[in-house]
């Protein structure tokens, strides 16, 4: 019973047993497929060549890195040395700092760190021209500044590099200036750049200025010029002469506001309230009515008074 049942089982009609064969093909002519078209496999040789390349490339950079790690290590074997001397005991005595050796700054109790900073800048042309310029080193203690500075000796070396700026500066001075006393109100910008400290920027500017003021009454105006600091003022004020004879003056009755505020001396604010007290009060007889214009300060008012007029100003004789 159970026979028949698996002989039934396995008993195949004639289309099934074509199938089951056509399939035995396909899966037999799948597994050989590969090595029937696979193409055999060409070396690179363009491939392989790059590939060398690269190789040689990495081999010498690394030729590159041992070197510079070695010039590294080269450059810190001053330093080592210096670091590597063995401590002594510290002793203060005369020395040069342009000339003294790490073993001597060592004997002076100066750290290896500073004492081939010190090295580094005599090694490279830097000096020491007076005792007080071991205060610039870097990395020296206060302390150790303050211990050694009555010990630096190059009294020689120092009086030689003063006379050479002392003469380079006057040599200078002479070969740029030929001053002569100038009258600030009729000088050009040549006879101003003749003055020690003044270039042409400057020069043109206190000409200006002194256009826009109608003349200076006083060298000391000179000053109020954008860029003449103190110092220049000093250098130059022995050459300068005024004569405010012919200084511009502003009708006070009859400016416009324009001409009011195109002074340096007076800001619109200022020309404003005196065109309205004029409109108000009628002509300015004195100084006395000026001071009635209540933004008119007293400095303000001494400053203007050399460049006011009226109808019925006397020179010489101020207001009538």
């Amino acid at each position: 019973m159970s026979a028949n049942r698996l002989k039934a089982y396995f008993n195949f009609s004639k289309k099934e047993r074509y199938g089951i064969m056509a399939l035995m093909v396909m899966l037999i002519l799948l597994w050989f497929a590969p090595l029937v078209f696979v193409p055999e496999e060409q070396p690179d040789e363009e491939g392989y060549a790059l590939f060398r390349q690269d190789i040689e490339q990495l081999q010498q950079q690394g030729v590159r890195h041992r070197q510079n790690e070695d010039s590294i290590e080269a450059s810190y074997t001053s330093f080592a040395a210096v670091s590597a001397i063995e401590p002594v005991s510290t002793t203060l005595f005369y020395f040069d700092p342009n000339t003294l050796t790490p073993a001597g700054w060592q004997r002076l109790g100066i750290s290896g760190r500073t004492i081939q900073t010190i090295q580094n800048f005599t090694a490279k042309g830097g000096r020491f021209y007076k005792a007080e310029d071991m205060g610039k080193i870097y990395g020296l203690r206060k302390q150790d500044y303050e211990r050694l500075l009555p010990y630096v000796h190059i009294a020689v070396k120092e009086a030689e590099h003063k006379k050479e700026r002392s003469a380079e500066a006057v040599s200078y001075t002479r070969a740029k200036y030929n001053v002569h006393v100038i009258p600030v109100n009729t000088a050009d910008t040549t006879a101003f750049i003749a003055l020690p400290g003044i270039g042409s920027k400057l020069a043109n500017r206190i000409i200006n200025f002194r256009e826009k003021l109608g003349g200076f009454y006083t060298v000391e105006q000179i000053r109020e010029v954008y860029g003449v600091s103190d110092s220049i003022f000093q250098q130059i004020r022995p050459y300068l002469e005024c004569d405010a004879s012919a200084i511009k003056r502003i009708n006070i009755n009859t400016a416009s506001i324009n001409e009011l505020k195109a002074h340096p001396y007076v800001k619109y604010q200022v020309g404003n309230a005196v065109i309205q007290y004029r409109l108000q009060h009628g002509r300015f007889q004195n100084m006395d009515d000026l001071k009635q214009v209540h933004v008119m300060s007293d400095d303000l008012l001494q400053k203007l008074e050399p460049y006011i007029k009226a109808t019925i100003y006397v020179l010489g004789q101020g207001w009538a």
